[in-house]
């Protein structure tokens, strides 16, 4: 094309050009459209994310658009963006070799936090662990098999754990590599109606998978100096106050995950209250200092999050009790009854943060 048509966000007309087979017209007119797009959406990136991801450009061998962390997109992380008849889909995606050990190595060392940071993005985003297998002389690759395909809802802390596992082990070897493609779909008709809009809508979700892509590329955060949370003033008991704490980086999260796991007996007064005892001995593990009297953590249960509850400390013997919060008291009144058993698993995920899964033993 000779000129390019003013963009005014993605129209109706760029989605279904890819369903056109042979209209060249067509394509270009889609493809310079997304071109525009891309470089409108790296543009109102925030400083953050476009320091993590300064490149931007249009692939029209796979008739896509990309942001991405390297020159050369596939040797490391980077966005890639798919307009199709019926959606425009975002897709997070990893296929290099090398960058790929570094993530899983990341995330077989820190499965809770891999799972965590995936699966809190919510429902509309799907995963694809791919296992591909790589000929010995040409290097031409060929699907084999999928290590998990579904939508993260069914991304269970112990089929996660496996799935990257075996992905890292797999990559280690010459003859494999282990893509990762976690992706978004937008209806298209959803896309076209937001104008110009959709800049800031991806921008906004794109700050969203910084966390997750900090931790899968190893790179360092740059944010600043946080305080450790301060403990919650509860009026039953004395409310201890923190101490300041260095920042939180990558540094500090990509420590090995420690802490416990514990089965607690589940009594009418539990149930009833909205709480589970765990010991005297755990309550060190929650404790900012001497002083502390409660310690805010994340729940997690039946796929949800909830950042509403409460580890204090009990006297006279310090015993640690978990106080959930209303949305989690009744799950566990629904799903519990007094003689049960609650499998509790406790892992530090930073300095900052305690995560408590919550479920019925096997």
């Amino acid at each position: 094309m000779s000129s390019k048509t003013a963009f005014t966000g993605l129209t109706m007309p760029v989605f279904t050009a890819f369903g056109w087979a042979g209209e060249e017209t067509a394509i270009n007119f889609a493809l310079d459209q997304l071109e525009q797009f891309v470089h409108l959406l790296h543009n109102n990136l925030s400083r953050q994310a476009k320091g993590d991801l300064p490149f931007a450009g249009l692939s029209r061998t796979n008739q896509s658009v990309y942001i991405s962390a390297s020159e050369s997109p596939e040797e490391d992380l980077h966005l890639v963006f798919f307009a199709r008849p019926l959606s425009l889909e975002m897709q997070v995606a990893m296929t290099d070799t090398k960058a790929l050990a570094k993530a899983l190595k990341n995330a077989e060392a820190q499965p809770v936090m891999a799972h965590r940071l995936i699966t809190e993005l919510g429902a509309d985003w799907s995963l694809r662990l791919q296992q591909v297998q790589v000929d010995d002389e040409s290097g031409e690759q060929a699907h084999y098999q999928d290590l998990f395909k579904d939508s993260i809802t069914a991304l269970l802390p112990e089929v996660s754990a496996e799935a990257m596992s075996k992905a890292a082990y797999l990559n280690s070897e010459d003859k494999w590599v282990t893509p990762f493609y976690l992706s978004r779909r937008y209806p298209a008709e959803q896309a076209a109606a937001m104008g110009l809009k959709i800049s800031s809508v991806l921008s906004e979700q794109i700050d969203a998978l910084l966390p997750l892509i900090h931790f899968l590329t190893g790179r360092r955060a740059s944010s600043k100096r946080k305080s450790k949370p301060k403990a919650r003033t509860v009026k039953p008991m004395m409310g201890g106050k923190s101490e300041d704490d260095a920042s939180s980086s990558l540094a500090t999260i990509m420590k090995p995950e420690d802490g416990f796991t514990h089965v607690a007996l589940v009594k009418p007064l539990h149930l009833r209250r909205g709480f589970i005892n765990l010991t005297s001995a755990h309550w060190p593990f929650f404790a900012i200092n001497s002083r502390t009297e409660t310690r805010p953590v994340t729940i997690y249960y039946d796929g949800v999050y909830d950042k509403e509850s409460a580890v204090w400390r009990m006297l006279p013997n310090d015993l640690a009790r978990i106080v959930l919060s209303p949305s989690v008291h009744h799950w566990y009144e629904d799903n519990f009854s007094q003689g049960d058993e609650i499998h509790v698993t406790v892992t530090r995920l930073d300095k900052d943060e305690i995560q408590i899964s919550l479920r019925v033993p096997n």
